[in-house]
C-alpha cells in the first residue's frame, strides 16, 4: 500500500523554539497514539521484545514495515488518520510472528478464510507490488488483517513462537 509523502507544514517561530527547547508549542497538535483496542497486541509484541514505533517506516510510501532481525515495527502515523491503523498493525504483527524465532520471515501455514473478491484483491496487490518470493508471507499478512479475531490469534502466536 502506498500513500503520497508530502511536507506542507511550516513551523512557526513558536514551533521552532519549542523544538529547540523541547517545550510543547501552544498550537501543537496532540501526538497520535494507538487506539485502546490495540493495546493488548502492543503489549504482547513488547513481551516478545519487539519495538513498535509510531513513525514513518524506512520504506518510502509504506504504511508499515517490520524488521524481524532488529525486532522493530514501524507504523506510519497517517494510518491512524486514515482509519487503517488496526489493519496495518495486524499486518506487521503477522510479519513479527513469521520472523520468530530467528529473525527470518517464514510462512506460518495459515489457512485464513477470505472471500473470492478479497482473495483477488490480495493477488492484485501481490503481483503489482511484491517479489514472487514474498507472496506467501504477504498473502498471510493481508488475509489476517481483515479477521475479527486476528489480535487474539497473534497474541497467542507471539507467546508460542517468540520466546
Amino acid at each position: 500500500m502506498v500513500f503520497p509523502m508530502r511536507c506542507s507544514r511550516v513551523l512557526s517561530l513558536a514551533g521552532l523554539l519549542s523544538l529547540l527547547l523541547n517545550f510543547p508549542a501552544a498550537d501543537a497538535q496532540p501526538s497520535p497514539r494507538f487506539p485502546d483496542e490495540l493495546q493488548p497486541l502492543l503489549l504482547a509484541l513488547k513481551k516478545a521484545r519487539f519495538r513498535v514505533l509510531l513513525e514513518p517506516p524506512p520504506i518510502q510510501g509504506a504504511y508499515g514495515a517490520t524488521d524481524g532481525r532488529r525486532k522493530t515495527i514501524w507504523i506510519a502515523p497517517i494510518s491512524i488518520d486514515l482509519g487503517i491503523v488496526r489493519q496495518t498493525l495486524i499486518h506487521e504483527a503477522v510479519h513479527a510472528v513469521q520472523s520468530c524465532p530467528n529473525g527470518k520471515l517464514k510462512p506460518l501455514g495459515l489457512e485464513v478464510p477470505v472471500s473470492y473478491k478479497i482473495d483477488r484483491e490480495i493477488s492484485g496487490l501481490l503481483y503489482r507490488g511484491y517479489a514472487h518470493s514474498k507472496f506467501e508471507i504477504e498473502r498471510e499478512a493481508f488475509a489476517m488483517q481483515g479477521q475479527p479475531d486476528a489480535a487474539r490469534f497473534l497474541i497467542r502466536a507471539l507467546a508460542q513462537r517468540c520466546r
